[in-house]
């Protein structure tokens, strides 16, 4: 986009509801309201069939089963029938099928024990029911907002493409506490939704800019100089804390933020889940899985009507019934104002004194949807402790100490901005304040002075918009910067000493200099340096600290294969590191060559567990078993056992324990001893068995049915060839192998599984070895005329769906093969072996090759003509169509729109495809994991999670190329 964009945009992505507001630059501030700021109203599904638009959207996805969809009864403006659903039906309709509901995404997106990448979510869901990761789901919110205001946009008549939602600068909030993967996992997730003019905000500062906005004129009736602003931000999900210290000389008015908290995941769900348990204990029926979700939903919205409806003081619950005795019956129960009020005061907000701290020992009641919040409701004790870290953090500093109590060792608070759901009932705000005054009045009658604002759930969004007009240089800057200060670990004999990376208050695109400091590390294999971060030390820019673990948060590794010479030999290379704090506000950092041009992005290994090493230096990287859903993960005993499996299978002894395992039993074994089918082995999983068949390839050689066994085998485990650090070692193993050849060439089925193992590793193979493939199957007679030869059905079948997945060729190799493939299909148009390898061939989007190898849009359009003119179409050829046609909004891609009209009508005049099939012909669909599994032929390994763009399925594949 071209120039500034007309609207500036702020996006509260929530965890219970998210919200937008923005900034019309073309319309003078009194024709929306004093601040020039307006709420944007989201349409969405309120019931089955009726959409409307209102200010906040519930951050709830539901996947609608399949009458739903054909009914009509979820159709969108914009979508007539969605495979999911965000908003109000999303959240009451979901309440009913919890295994079809998704809420609690943005917990799920800061929790560093799980693979957040990995398909989680809804956690009641049981296969073959939809999941998504906690970022696809962030996307799909972030979309329904995008959909949202495009289509509005284009109700009003502004068609005018510089008017789309994804076109304008977007500042997209965070909580202040968020660490810097999930920083970044929420980036991912506005990438997936189109978003590309991105900022983040931490949603304490928009609450705090939303009041600037409403008080922009009056500033300094209301705060005087050296007053401490206490932002109070509790939210559906978290409890965030900040200190924002106001500097005041006549007009001129500045705020510097001076501290923020520690991530606390508590808030309003958990005070609904404590709702709901105190429900259920009144019942003498035990409740399901199912309406124990669905009490949590009826008792939020009860609990909302009871604060805010002066004369309600008690309402009716009613759950649906459950099991044979109570079949069409309903479960009654109530809950009454006084129960809400006592339990916010007493188990959340109860009177404490300043030296109570939160307590370590597990609340009961607080983990029912599987996310571990804070052990301790008590969240006035949570925020004594945060007074007392911020006089810690704020003790550094000259100006500082009037606002540190050396009694109390805390900071004094001046006045209180709260903001959150949490907050919204009087009591919440009114028990808090009493909590402070409290603690620092000393029964004086002192109290901190309140500050509001006048639309509670919509201000997060409204301060990020204001914010949005404050980086056009227009409105007051908070002075703030990097929240945390950042540190690499370095190797030390005793505790943790580590090197300071990026300084706290570092303003966002700011690249900090070369760091002085050399790494020595071994080139050509994995490596993982170990970031920390530190909301309380202040240490300068290449400093050596050593590190307090209570006082550090140690990040996931941080990742990189440090590629270096031609023979990729492992040799000891001398770095530095570069930082960066980007304009986005996220963190970058790379490993530059001392003695050559080369540098190294260093990324975040959110899909596996840290390595179990000392706390400091870094550490090469080696497979482990993520922690993810239950259905997924195998315990290291298993796994273990499914280890001395393949042993026994290859060694021709017992290996320590029972006899030989028959190879043609192997798989079966494996699977009833991890407990799960092949296709659902973790990735972290299959590298292990991977390395262990590499350690007893030797024992493919005792017999046909060994190398059968182990070819299938290995290729099934190594399969697409690239996704985890160490992959290009077991390419170079695998290489071995190809070397030596088949143990037995002349056994057919040996030949078939040899073509299929270099099928499923392809990728992970260069260019030369590709070559030198194509040539191998050219001297079978496959994708080569050689006079004279007969071939297998199968083999011949499994040869050219080899050559079809070999995307390092170039494009016109790739045509030609294509072009002899037609002959075939002429004779055999039904065939759906050939009709796929034609597909694979003249895909516009690659799984993983560059853009040379895709074939040009003038080829794919004349295959396209001359399938539709084969004497029968099927499904299969359906399918290659939309491989051939698929638009990516690509001028040298895309295939002619005559082409394209002409392949829909007779496609669908055939009744060999519907709309919805064929919708990727005639509009640009971002592509997804159905895309990746439909171009590789074959599931991928459960948790590898690839980004797909418009121009490779894969974004992963510079580990590999």
């Amino acid at each position: 986009m071209e120039g500034p964009s007309r609207y500036l945009i702020g996006i509260d992505l929530g965890t219970t509801n998210s919200a937008v507001a923005f900034v019309d630059t073309r319309e003078s501030a009194n024709e929306a309201d004093s601040s020039g700021i307006r709420i944007f109203e989201v349409a969405q599904l309120t019931s089955p069939g009726e959409v409307r638009a209102v200010p906040l959207l519930p951050s709830f996805l539901y996947f609608p089963i399949e009458d739903e969809v054909s009914s009509g009864t979820v159709s969108l403006p914009w979508e007539e029938h969605p495979s999911s659903i965000v908003g109000m039906m999303a959240r009451d309709q979901g309440a009913l099928v919890p295994g079809r509901q998704v809420s609690s995404a943005k917990s799920w997106l800061c929790q560093s024990a799980i693979d957040r990448t990995a398909n989680i979510l809804p956690r009641d869901a049981e296969p073959p029911e939809p999941m998504v990761s906690p970022v696809e789901a962030s996307a799909r919110y972030l979309m329904h907002l995008r959909n949202a205001w495009n289509h509005a946009m284009t109700a009003e008549g502004a068609t005018n493409p510089q008017q789309l939602f994804e076109n304008q600068e977007i500042v997209l909030t965070v909580p202040a506490s968020f660490d810097e993967e999930a920083r970044e996992l929420t980036v991912e997730a506005a990438r997936e939704a189109g978003l590309q003019n991105l900022t983040l905000l931490e949603e304490p500062l928009a609450a705090f800019y939303a009041w600037v906005a409403e008080h922009q004129n009056v500033l300094g009736e209301h705060l005087r100089n050296g007053e401490l602003v206490l932002i109070c931000d509790i939210g559906g999900g978290t409890s965030d804390f900040s200190l924002v210290l106001a500097h005041v000389e006549g007009r001129k008015v500045e705020f510097q933020r001076t501290a923020i908290g520690e991530h606390l995941l508590l808030g309003g769900e958990n005070l609904d889940l404590a709702l709901a348990r105190r429900v259920e204990h009144k019942l003498t029926t035990k409740l399901s899985l199912r309406q124990r979700h669905s009490l949590r939903i009826i008792c939020s919205a009860a609990k909302e009507r009871l604060l805010s409806e002066e004369n309600t003081d008690r309402l009716q619950i009613n759950i649906l019934g459950g099991g044979r005795a109570v079949v069409g019956q309903m479960l009654s129960s109530e809950l009454c104002h006084d129960e809400v009020a006592e339990l916010i005061t007493s188990g959340f907000l109860p009177l404490t004194t300043p030296d109570e701290m939160p307590l370590r020992t597990r609340a009961a009641g607080l983990r029912e949807i599987g996310l571990p919040y804070a052990t301790d409701p008590a969240i006035t004790k949570h925020l004594a402790a945060f007074l007392k870290q911020a006089a810690t953090a704020m003790g550094a500093g000259e100006n500082s100490r009037p606002h540190i109590d050396d009694r109390l060792q805390m900071a004094r608070p001046d006045a209180v901005l709260f903001n959150g759901g949490f907050c919204i009932p009087t009591i919440a705000r009114e028990r808090i304040t009493e909590a402070i005054a409290n603690w620092f009045g000393a029964g004086g009658g002192w109290r901190p002075k309140i500050l509001s604002n006048e639309v509670m759930s919509s201000a997060v969004a409204i301060g990020a918009a204001y914010y949005g007009r404050v980086r056009r240089g227009a409105g007051l800057r908070v002075k703030a910067g990097s929240a945390s200060t950042y540190y690499i670990g370095m190797r030390s004999e005793h505790g943790i000493k580590a090197v300071c990376v990026l300084p706290s208050g570092t303003n966002e695109g700011t690249t900090l200099p070369l760091l002085d400091r050399k790494f020595s590390v071994l080139t050509n294999r994995p490596v993982s340096f170990h970031l920390y971060s530190s909301t309380i030390r202040h240490d300068a820019h290449g400093g050596i600290a050593d590190l307090d673990p209570e006082e550090v948060h140690r990040h996931a590794p941080l990742v990189t294969l440090l590629r270096y010479g031609k023979k990729l030999q492992q040799m000891e290379l001398a770095v530095r590191l570069s930082v960066s704090f980007t304009e986005v506000g996220t963190l970058e950092l790379w490993c530059e060559s001392v003695s050559s041009p080369h540098r190294w992005r260093l990324r975040f290994e959110l899909r596996r567990e840290a390595t179990a090493t000392d706390q400091s230096g870094y550490t090469s990287q080696t497979a482990s078993t993520a922690n993810r859903h239950d259905s997924s993960s195998i315990s290291e005993q298993a796994q273990e056992s499914a280890v001395r499996l393949i042993q026994r299978a290859f060694t021709g002894s017992g290996v320590g324990e029972g006899v030989p395992v028959d190879p043609a039993s192997l798989v079966g074994e494996l699977e009833s001893v991890t407990g799960l089918k092949r296709e659902s082995w973790p990735i972290a999983t299959v590298r292990v068995f991977c390395d262990v068949l590499l350690e007893v390839a030797d024992g493919r050689t005792l017999s046909p049915r060994h190398e059968v066994r182990w070819l299938n085998l290995f290729g099934f485990c190594l399969r697409p060839g690239f996704g985890d650090p160490q992959d290009s070692f077991r390419i170079i193993q695998a290489r071995r192998i190809y070397q030596v050849g088949l143990a037995f060439p002349r056994e057919l089925q040996s030949q078939v599984d040899w073509l299929v193992l270099w099928r499923r590793i392809g990728g992970g193979l260069n260019s030369v070895h590709q070559q030198e493939l194509r040539n191998y199957l050219g001297d079978l007679g496959i994708g080569r005329k050689k006079p004279g030869t007969r071939l297998n059905s199968q083999l011949e079948h499994d040869g050219w769906r080899l050559l079809a997945s070999l995307e390092h060729l170039s494009g016109a190799t790739r045509a030609a093969l294509g072009s002899e493939l037609l002959r075939k299909l002429r004779r055999e148009p039904t065939d759906s072996g050939w009709l796929w390898s034609l597909g694979r061939f003249g895909v516009r989007i690659p799984l993983y090759g560059a853009l040379s190898c895709v074939i040009p849009a003038e080829t794919a359009a004349d295959w396209i003509t001359a399938l539709l003119d084969l004497r029968e179409l099927t499904h299969e050829t359906a399918s290659a169509v939309v491989q051939l046609g698929r638009r990516v909004d690509h001028r040298t891609r895309d295939i002619g729109r005559d082409v394209v009209r002409s392949a829909i009508a007779e496609l669908t005049s055939a009744g060999v495809a519907d709309d919805i099939f064929l919708r990727p012909l005639h509009e640009y669909i971002a592509p997804g994991r159905a895309d990746v599994v439909r171009t590789f032929g074959e599931p991928l390994p459960k948790g590898l999670e690839l980004e797909s763009t418009a121009n490779c399925l894969s974004s992963i594949t510079a580990l590999t190329s």
